[in-house]
């Protein structure tokens, strides 16, 4: 059984759980080291007890979190991939390409940025 198959039977379009689902397989598959939960009601990959980066659905698009100072540090490459984003999140709509190597990025940066964290969100998620 998939580790998230409970929050994947959530999502009604197929063929976006099958989107999701090869995401959050590439993730577990390139990535080993991270622990997974549902928090907030979406996936969390955790790495030594400390957030790394979460993914949740929408009707129109997926959205990634990986906390400010991960979407801070690449707004150009998110926005270069026409992606909408916040200061939060970006979005990926259900028919646009999902770039694996700059979600790669994003995860190795957040697990260098906080190695060593105690807590499960940086200190202040609105600052660098």
């Amino acid at each position: 059984m998939h580790v998230f198959e409970e929050y994947l039977k959530s999502m009604k379009d197929e063929s976006n759980r099958t989107i999701m689902r090869n995401l959050l397989d590439w993730v577990i598959a390139t990535f080993p080291m991270l622990d997974t939960k549902i928090a907030w009601n979406q996936p969390h990959f955790v790495h030594e007890g400390t957030y790394i980066i979460a993914f949740t659905h929408a009707k129109a698009h997926l959205s990634v979190a990986p906390e400010y100072k991960a979407i801070d540090e690449f707004k150009k490459e998110i926005r270069d991939r026409k992606y909408l984003s916040t200061n939060f999140i970006f979005k990926i709509k259900w028919n646009q390409a999902i770039d694996l190597d700059l979600i790669k990025k994003i995860i190795e940066y957040n697990m260098k940025d906080k190695a060593g964290y105690k807590t499960y969100w940086r200190k202040s998620n609105l600052t660098k």
